[in-house]
């Protein structure tokens, strides 16, 4: 998370959305939590949170989540805040999680996605673990979105120049953290993908799909960001999350077809490592 007390903003950081890149080109607008002497001494005991201190010295965790930062901050700093986040599509984010924790020998799960062998059972293992959803991300426990704008890892850059003009600073996106082993192009995450897998990942992720408006083959309006395909998601109702996962598994059957014979043979084909 990136939060400017200053500037007025707060960046809701979902993993593997291109948040480091972000995070990166505002960091100088950040407030400079480790200026306040209990955050320091905090950092050296290995605590690197405190929502304790005055508003100005909070420091939230990387990926906060935008229900969290509500009950954190007083509620009129909370809606004084242009809020945004960038997210990504579901299939496509699950290959870029499994190259980033397979080829990082230093992740925590990283032997775990070894032993797993291929993608499908990582992707298996992700849905029985149940902590990826971008939607909870930036939502209230009612599915209520919370931020202003959300961007699309897709259109990164031109969603990305959107806020600047909108919180009124200058910055430039460097590219950070691309999955290791990976070259700057990245062959097409659809191919590691069977029809049932498809399957699986359009129902687990329901809500991500219809609420940013992704297909398997991408997005339901490509080249638009997310907030302009929404409409205005500051007021927009949410989907309920039952409404979701019905509506997302019912668009996606016509695209499963032109994938359908043959994303089982390509699938076999290991991620690269």
């Amino acid at each position: 998370m990136v939060i400017s007390h200053t500037h007025r903003f707060a960046f809701i950081h979902i993993p593997r959305t291109a948040g480091c890149s972000v995070s990166v080109a505002l960091g100088g607008c950040a407030e400079p939590v480790m200026q306040y002497w209990a955050n320091r001494w905090l950092d050296q005991a290995g605590i690197h949170v405190n929502h304790y201190a005055p508003l100005r010295w909070r420091r939230f965790r990387l990926h906060t989540s935008a229900a969290i930062l509500r009950r954190q901050v007083p509620a009129a700093c909370f809606d004084g805040l242009f809020k945004f986040t960038f997210v990504r599509n579901p299939w496509e984010l699950l290959v870029s999680h499994y190259r980033f924790v397979a080829n990082n020998p230093a992740h925590h799960r990283n032997r775990l996605a070894r032993r797993l062998e291929s993608f499908e059972r990582y992707v298996d293992y992700e849905i029985r673990r149940d902590k990826i959803s971008q939607s909870r991300m930036v939502t209230d426990h009612e599915g209520r979105l919370l931020v202003d704008f959300v961007g699309r890892m897709e259109s990164l850059e031109r969603d990305f120049a959107t806020i600047c003009r909108r919180i009124g600073v200058e910055a430039r996106l460097p590219h950070l953290n691309r999955s290791a082993g990976s070259s700057s192009v990245h062959d097409d995450y659809r191919e590691h993908y069977t029809a049932p897998l498809i399957d699986r990942v359009a129902n687990h992720f329901a809500e991500d799909i219809a609420r940013f408006g992704y297909t398997f083959e991408g997005t339901a309006a490509a080249g638009q960001s997310a907030a302009a395909a929404g409409c205005d998601f500051a007021s927009a109702a949410s989907p309920s999350r039952a409404r979701a996962r019905l509506a997302a598994t019912a668009s996606l059957r016509s695209s499963w077809g032109i994938w359908s014979s043959s994303a089982t043979a390509s699938a076999n084909r290991p991620v690269s490592m």
